[in-house]
């Protein structure tokens, strides 16, 4: 029984001095992860043989590679507004224009203004007010998936197109409590 109390002392002590290791001993004994800076990652070229070998310049040792993108650098470039904002190809190719042409319509010009608002008033609670009244900011509409299944088919079997008739749609907004209090009687 003397025997178990000091082992029992030390393994208590032990635990002690493991839980106090800070996050530099974890990860030096591969108990937390570490994984790599995402911005700091980059692709390789791939490699190829050019066909004229004689016409390439000599290569200068010690000098980077001229194909070879700075990863960092890239990052900003895809993060720079100037560069996500630029203008769409002017020449499509007839395949494109066919595929554009049957998409339909093309999205209206505040589409992004749209999505935004609807983004905002869903993700904001209601007040303690408007969750008593009902009242509020309405969240967008959702489209029924059963109900569009059923005009799909219909339209197709009567050959007419797929945008032929509204799209049923589901109100997202609840009844507050007063009008659930109200509708019970």
């Amino acid at each position: 029984m003397k025997t178990k109390i000091p082992a029992a002392a030390c393994a208590i002590a032990l635990a002690i001095v493991l839980s106090g290791c800070s996050d530099n001993m974890k990860k030096t004994f591969g108990l937390e992860a570490n994984p790599p800076d995402a911005f700091q990652v980059g692709t390789q070229a791939p490699l190829s043989l050019p066909p004229e070998l004689g016409v390439l310049p000599p290569p200068n040792p010690g000098q980077p590679r001229p194909q070879q993108v700075n990863a960092a650098q890239e990052g900003e470039d895809t993060l720079n507004a100037a560069s996500s904002l630029s203008s769409a190809p002017s020449s499509q190719s007839p395949g494109e224009q066919a595929l554009l042409q049957q998409a339909g319509p093309a999205p209206s010009g505040d589409i992004r203004a749209q999505v935004n608002q609807n983004a905002l008033i869903a993700s904001k609670p209601p007040g303690f007010v408007a969750k008593l009244t009902g009242s509020g900011p309405v969240p967008a509409p959702t489209v029924n998936a059963s109900g569009e299944q059923r005009r799909l088919q219909q339209d197709e079997s009567l050959g007419q197109p797929v945008t032929t008739g509204a799209t049923p749609q589901d109100s997202n907004q609840k009844p507050g409590v007063v009008k659930r209090i109200l509708n019970a009687f």
